[in-house]
């Protein structure tokens, strides 16, 4: 395909044309069932990706032609397939649509971009890899559980920090999920990606929710509890992290 897609979350009312006119290409984020996501750009030719885009009533979806495209912006695209074992983390900040009202852009943009640095911050300390982001969350992968629930509460300390010497810092909820997946490149797919993606959208403000088998003994969790993701027949042990 000679294009590629991407959603402007900001931008993003929710309408859901685009989900109607090409199901498979689109599906509603996880976690924020008022905004769509690219979900399978390949699924469809690209007359139907076209005119799903021009479908959106606010030009929310951006479409860019991949012969115009940098080198970097390709990463990942191309390359055998292989499985590996990784950790994947998502991340995600709670109530964005609600806090960029509030905020108002320069400031939302102002606080979004010290979040960014940040939560990088942390992902390159502890041997992360930035594979996507959403505009206001991270897709990044890890070599080790260990590494990845560290990096999740070092984000949350963080954060935390930032309220108590700066009085604001915006609510983020972690989701983590050890497990193999196809690697074509630089990027991932295959279902433990989306179970990684579904155990993200279970958390709430400053939670990290982890499947049972991320999490060693180490570090001190909730019960675990049986949790039915969207989209996932079967259902998914998951606990919560203390980061406190």
């Amino acid at each position: 395909m000679a294009i590629r897609a991407r959603v402007d979350r900001h931008k993003c009312i929710g309408a859901g044309n685009c989900i109607t006119l090409a199901p498979t290409a689109f599906d509603w984020l996880a976690g924020d069932y008022g905004k769509s996501d690219v979900v399978g750009p390949d699924s469809v030719d690209e007359e139907v990706l076209r005119a799903a885009a021009f479908a959106c009533p606010t030009a929310a979806i951006i479409l860019e032609d991949v012969a115009e495209l940098l080198p970097w912006q390709l990463r990942g695209k191309t390359g055998p397939a292989r499985r590996v074992l990784k950790t994947f983390m998502f991340t995600d900040i709670v109530g964005s649509t609600n806090l960029v009202e509030a905020l108002g852009d320069e400031a939302w943009e102002t606080m979004l971009r010290w979040h960014n640095a940040a939560l990088r911050e942390v992902f390159t300390a502890h041997g992360g890899e930035e594979i996507s982001t959403t505009g206001d969350g991270f897709f990044v992968t890890f070599d080790s559980p260990d590494l990845a629930v560290a990096a999740a509460i070092a984000i949350q300390r963080r954060l935390a920090e930032q309220r108590s010497t700066q009085g604001f810092a915006p609510q983020v909820r972690i989701g983590l999920h050890a497990s193999d997946a196809t690697q074509v490149g630089g990027d991932f797919h295959g279902k433990a990606v989306h179970e990684a993606a579904r155990i993200a959208a279970l958390g709430g403000a400053g939670e990290i929710v982890a499947s049972v088998g991320t999490v060693g003994e180490s570090h001190r969790t909730s019960g675990s509890r049986s949790a039915t993701l969207k989209g996932l027949s079967e259902p998914i042990e998951v606990v919560n992290v203390d980061w406190r």
